[in-house]
């Protein structure tokens, strides 16, 4: 897949998430601009207050 499909497939899941579906359904990452399978067990998403 290409970046303009992932840039694509990242604005559809924000619209998406907008119109009220909720932000686990997505299929890309918001805050990695990536897909959401390629940083499904990163830290940020497995224990927020790991980070801290």
């Amino acid at each position: 897949m290409t970046d303009q499909h992932l840039a694509a497939a990242i604005a559809a899941d924000d619209a998406a998430e907008d119109a009220g579906m909720h932000g686990d359904d997505r299929h890309t990452c918001h805050a990695h601009q990536c897909w959401a399978e390629d940083c499904a067990d990163d830290p940020m998403h497995t224990n927020p207050s790991a980070l801290s």
